[in-house]
């Protein structure tokens, strides 16, 4: 009863939710836009929302009949609790005349509002037309619906290049995607990535099971697929091309099948499987993209200006505001953002003349993980105060550029006031101290002396001296060979019928032999006779590679014969068969001692000619 009402509460939820969606969203397609005219092709429409679905009208067209249809599917997502209905009505069209046909639009009326899908275009053949200009040398021109990339169209795949923009400045970040869309795409490899001459580029990681989702482009359902994005740093004005992307993708052909009434039936998904048709490799490349790059604006440019084109941040940092004469302490500056963090200079600090400087550390960090490029730069300075007093550390200005508000921007790290103390010690012995070199080690730690015993290694010594080496690469060459045996083995017997038989002709016959001793055990003495006499000739035409029926006796003993086996096994093999017969067909049953002993007979009979055989 619990379980009842907990469904029940389930599904008056479900209906809740879905009683509450305020739109759908709706699409048309067909599997094909270009078909001979004895052809075929599959017109769908879907509605996706999370309401009560509508009824779809049938397609009206000049040019094409319904033949069968509708076939009606829905189903119900839950994902993350946002509940989405899904409805998909298909018909089968025949095409009525050639030419470029219209399938007009499909207006549904939901919730007083009306709904209307684009209009689908599709050229039809005529078979007889194109079949004699073959023959006479003319090859029509193609006839092309849109403008779009289609290097394999018969093959429903291509590539193509997406970016963020089209115009930019120097130095702006532009996102590039190389966006798949397949139909039968079994895997794809990159052959050739874009040459982007005259931009930094840095690359996304990469997605080797990207996300998917179907689209409709010019009538069509695929399924698309980001295989790759690049980010494009521009280091110079003018019109840029980005060169294609070149994939090879090895796309599956359905097994081809000629029109019949059985075709609604087949057209299952079980029976279109892909892993069912036979495979090839195209190559697919996407169009070339061209990027007008412009120079970054004169006015209001900066004297001290850094070089980054984006959106950035500084800080700074020190290790003390307390310090000694003639000590050492470390000054950190940070700028960090989205943009083309690998162009961005930091400007010099403007450092008291009574202090000593050396040569800064800088360290650059990029992060390629998300929708953009980001990053940041780190600048570490080492001073060294050589008068007492109030050390002044003035603020540092960084300024960059702002695509986005298309103006110079300004950010700046506050500045430090150090006080610095003075050296006690005398000048002979402030002269003794660190030196300019040891200076610069004191951003790394301390180096203590190793206490653990050194694992010295014998000169000369490699890992092709070793045992366990030529032991693991005789292990290993050895379950090779044994697994190309075995696979051999496996093929054989797959593929040569009479090998397999031959090979398998002793374990099916000791199989057949226990099975008949465990029913005599069982007092069931009916059908021995007649089961021994096909065992014994069937274990000799499994050997020999005879037919499996109509062999007979005098047929055996000739094979055998042949094979020059043994006279005196030829005629035991004679005896047997003989004494089986007579006992298959005299009247009353045989003496259970006599069978059991021509068993006995057939043993050894099947162990002498499996030797011998």
């Amino acid at each position: 009863m619990k379980k009842v009402l907990k469904y029940t509460l389930l599904m008056i939820l479900v209906t809740l939710q879905i009683s509450q969606a305020k739109d759908i969203k709706i699409s048309a397609y067909v599997d094909r836009n270009t078909i001979d005219l004895d052809d075929t092709i599959t017109f769908t429409v879907k509605i996706d929302g999370t309401g009560n679905l509508p009824d779809v009208p049938p397609p009206e067209s000049d040019g094409f009949v319904v033949i069968s249809g509708p076939s009606q599917s829905s189903s119900i997502q839950i994902i993350n609790g946002k509940i989405t209905a899904f409805k998909t009505v298909q018909w089968q069209l025949a095409p009525t005349r050639s030419g470029a046909q219209e399938i007009k639009p499909i207006t549904i009326k939901f919730r007083r509002k009306r709904y209307k899908t684009p209009a689908i275009h599709v050229t039809v053949n005529d078979r007889q037309k194109s079949s004699k200009s073959s023959r006479s040398g003319n090859v029509p021109a193609p006839q092309t619906v849109s403008p779009r990339p289609r290097q394999n169209n018969k093959n429903n795949v291509f590539l193509k290049t997406r970016v963020s923009k089209k115009t930019l400045y120097k130095g702006e970040e532009l996102i590039v995607s190389f966006d798949l869309y397949y139909q039968n795409v079994r895997t794809y490899a990159p052959q050739k990535l874009p040459d982007a001459k005259g931009f930094w580029t840095e690359q996304f990681p990469e997605n080797r099971n990207p996300p998917i989702e179907t689209v409709v482009v010019d009538g069509i359902a695929y399924k698309k697929a980001t295989i790759r994005r690049l980010a494009l740093f521009p280091t110079i004005t003018g019109e840029l091309l980005i060169d294609p992307m070149i994939i090879n993708c090895e796309i599956v052909v359905p097994r081809q099948r000629r029109r019949s009434v059985f075709d609604d039936f087949f057209d299952d998904s079980f029976f279109t499987d892909p892993l069912l048709g036979s495979t090839k490799v195209v190559e697919v490349q996407s169009d070339p993209v061209t990027i007008n790059v412009i120079d970054l604006p004169v006015q209001g440019k900066p004297d001290e200006f850094s070089g980054g084109v984006g959106s950035f941040s500084i800080e700074s940092s020190i290790d003390t505001l307390q310090i000694k004469q003639d000590q050492a302490l470390t000054l950190r500056y940070k700028i960090s953002g989205s943009g083309n963090i690998n162009g961005i200079k930091l400007p010099t600090p403007q450092f008291p003349t009574n202090v000593e400087v050396f040569e800064p550390k800088i360290e650059r960090l990029v992060n390629n993980k998300g929708k953009s490029i980001r990053g940041s730069v780190s600048c570490e300075y080492v001073i060294i105060p050589r008068s007492s007093g109030q050390l002044h550390i003035p603020a540092l200005t960084l300024n960059y550029f702002d695509p986005n508000r298309k103006r110079y921007q300004s950010k700046s790290a506050p500045g430090f006031n150090v006080s610095v103390q003075p050296n006690e010690q005398s000048s002979i012995a402030r002269s003794a101290g660190f030196r300019k070199e040891e200076i610069s080690l004191l951003g790394t730690d301390i180096r203590f002396i190793m206490r653990e015993s050194p694992k010295w290694q014998k000169i000369g010594s490699t890992v092709f001296n070793q045992l366990w080496f030529w032991m693991l690469n005789v292990i290993s060459l050895s379950i090779i060979g044994a697994s190309l045996a075995f696979r051999w083995w496996m093929d054989k017997l797959e593929n040569n019928s009479m090998f397999a038989r031959r090979r398998r002709a002793l374990s099916k016959t000791t199989a057949s032999l226990k099975a008949l001793e465990s029913e005599m055990g069982a007092g069931k003495y009916e059908t021995v006779c007649d089961r021994l006499d096909r065992i014994l000739t069937g274990f000799i035409a499994d050997k020999i590679g005879l037919p499996v029926s109509g062999v007979g006796a005098k047929e055996i003993s000739t094979a055998l014969s042949d094979k020059k086996i043994d006279p005196t096994i030829i005629k035991s093999v004679e005896t047997v068969l003989k004494e089986l017969e007579q006992y298959r067909f005299l009247p009353g049953d045989p003496e259970k001692q006599k069978i059991r002993k021509l068993v006995g007979r057939v043993n050894d009979l099947v162990a002498q000619l499996n030797k011998v055989l």
